[in-house]
């Protein structure tokens, strides 16, 4: 994976920590299963757009915070 992807899922696992929340939690918010939550988190696991929506919806961020 590139290091943009990379970057990307130790952000998500940055925020989603942050705020106290599980990767079971986040799984069940964001409609899916915990390893696609620990492939995104370690990079391994491409994003679509419609999936980063949700995140920084459940996150309560904005796209931006993930990119940087």
């Amino acid at each position: 994976m590139t290091s943009a992807v990379l970057a990307v899922g130790r952000n998500i696992r940055r925020v989603r920590e942050r705020k106290g929340i599980s990767r079971e939690d986040f799984a069940r918010a964001l409609g899916t299963t915990i390893e696609h939550v620990i492939g995104w988190e370690a990079g391994q696991t491409d994003l679509d757009v419609d999936t980063l929506d949700r995140i920084v919806e459940v996150l309560g961020i904005k796209h931006r915070d993930l990119f940087d």
